[in-house]
């Protein structure tokens, strides 16, 4: 489950399928945040929004005009792990 897959469907720019999402960090008209099993998803874009979303099966629809899409390299046990460092 560490290296659970995550697929993206990007169709016209205006609809977003993600699948293997474990969470969703924020969500903004101009940037949306998942955070998946290794890394977290940011969504750029305009008059984004969360059409539909069920995180019991890891997948998240989302429309609006989206221009960029990023992945950052969050690994949750790393992060976890700086924390309790610094306590």
């Amino acid at each position: 489950m560490e290296n659970e897959k995550s697929d993206l469907t990007l169709t016209n720019r205006n609809q977003l399928n993600v699948t293997g999402v474990k969470k969703i960090k924020s969500s903004e008209p101009e940037q949306i945040v998942l955070i998946l099993s290794d890394a977290a998803l940011v969504i750029g874009g305009s008059n984004l929004f969360v059409v539909a979303a069920s995180i019991q099966t890891g997948e998240v629809a989302i429309g609006g005009l989206v221009k960029s899409l990023r992945y950052t390299g969050i690994n949750q046990k790393r992060k976890f792990s700086f924390k309790n460092l610094f306590r």
